[in-house]
C-alpha cells in the first residue's frame, strides 16, 4: 500500500501540548449550493466550529484553576434571565474578583442555553473558566446543606470539592470546582464547553454577539512547524490526541508534546 504524505502545520500551546491542523493532501473542489437555506447552515457549521476552535485553543494554552458555573434566579416578573443577564452577571462578578485580586485574573466566559443540566433547566446559564480566585471568596459546600441543586450532591458524593462564591451566588446558584491541570482535563472541560455547539442543538446567537468572551492577554497558539508528514507519523498523531475537531476539510487534534519526538 503507498505511504501517503499529510500536510500539517503545529502549533505551541503552552509547555506541553501541540496543535496539530491536518490538511488534505490533495486539492478537492466543493460545489457550493444555490440554496439559501444550505449556505446558512453551512455558515452556521463553519462558525460553531470556529467556536469550539478557540475554546480548545485557549485552554491548552493557558493555566486555568477554576471552573464555575454561574445560575441566575428569575426576573421579579417571573421571566427567565436572557442571555445578556447571564453576560452582564458574569462580567460584573469578576470585575469583582480582580478588584480583590493581587495580581493578573484571565477568563472565558461561555453563556449557554440548556435542557440538559439540572440546575439550568431551559434556560440561559453562564460557564467560566477562571485562572485564579481570591481563596477567602470560596465558600466550600457541604453534604449537610439544604436544597441545593441534585448535581452538587453528586459532585460531593464521589469526592469532588464544590464552592460557592458571594459575588455569584447572590444572583442564584453558584458552583465552582478546581480544575486539573493535564491535557486530559482540559481536553474534557473543552468538550464540555463546546457540548451545545453543533448545528442542531446550538441557541442561536443574537446578532452583534460572540459564543465565547475572553479576558485580554490570554496566550494563544504559536506556529512552530509547517510541512509534510508521513502516514505512519500522522497516525501517531491520531492516536495521541484523543477526540479531534472537523473545521471544514481540515481536522485538528491536541497532542501532548511527548509524542511528537518526530517534530
Amino acid at each position: 500500500m503507498q505511504n501517503m504524505s499529510h500536510n500539517i502545520q503545529a502549533y505551541r500551546c503552552g509547555p506541553d501540548v501541540v496543535k496539530i491542523i491536518a490538511r488534505p493532501s490533495h486539492n478537492y473542489i466543493t460545489a457550493l449550493s444555490n440554496s439559501l437555506d444550505e449556505r446558512e447552515k453551512e455558515n452556521k457549521r463553519t462558525s460553531l466550529s470556529r467556536s469550539r476552535r478557540t475554546v480548545a485553543d485557549i485552554l491548552h494554552c493557558n493555566y486555568f484553576r477554576f471552573f464555575l458555573t454561574v445560575t441566575i434566579e428569575s426576573n421579579e416578573n417571573g421571566s427567565s434571565p436572557t442571555r445578556d443577564d447571564v453576560v452582564q452577571i458574569c462580567k460584573n462578578g469578576l470585575r469583582t474578583i480582580k478588584r480583590h485580586y493581587d495580581g493578573p485574573v484571565g477568563y472565558i466566559i461561555v453563556p449557554e442555553l440548556s435542557d440538559e443540566d439540572e440546575m439550568n433547566l431551559g434556560r440561559w446559564h453562564g460557564h467560566i473558566m477562571l485562572t485564579d480566585i481570591p481563596s477567602d471568596m470560596l465558600q466550600p459546600y457541604s453534604s449537610s446543606d439544604k436544597g441545593l441543586p441534585a448535581i452538587i450532591y453528586r459532585r460531593m458524593a464521589v469526592g469532588i470539592d464544590c464552592f460557592s462564591t458571594p459575588v455569584f451566588a447572590r444572583y442564584g446558584y453558584c458552583l465552582v470546582e478546581r480544575v486539573g491541570d493535564t491535557k486530559a482535563d482540559y481536553d474534557a472541560l473543552a468538550k464540555y464547553l463546546t457540548k451545545t455547539m453543533y448545528l442542531d442543538s446550538c441557541a442561536p446567537l443574537p446578532k452583534g454577539q460572540r459564543r465565547i468572551i475572553s479576558s485580554h492577554g490570554l496566550a494563544r497558539p504559536e506556529r512552530v512547524f509547517s510541512g509534510v508528514i508521513s502516514s505512519d507519523e500522522y497516525a501517531t498523531i491520531r492516536a495521541s490526541s484523543g477526540e479531534s475537531l472537523r473545521d471544514g476539510g481540515r481536522l485538528i487534534h491536541y497532542v501532548s508534546r511527548s509524542a511528537l519526538s518526530f517534530l
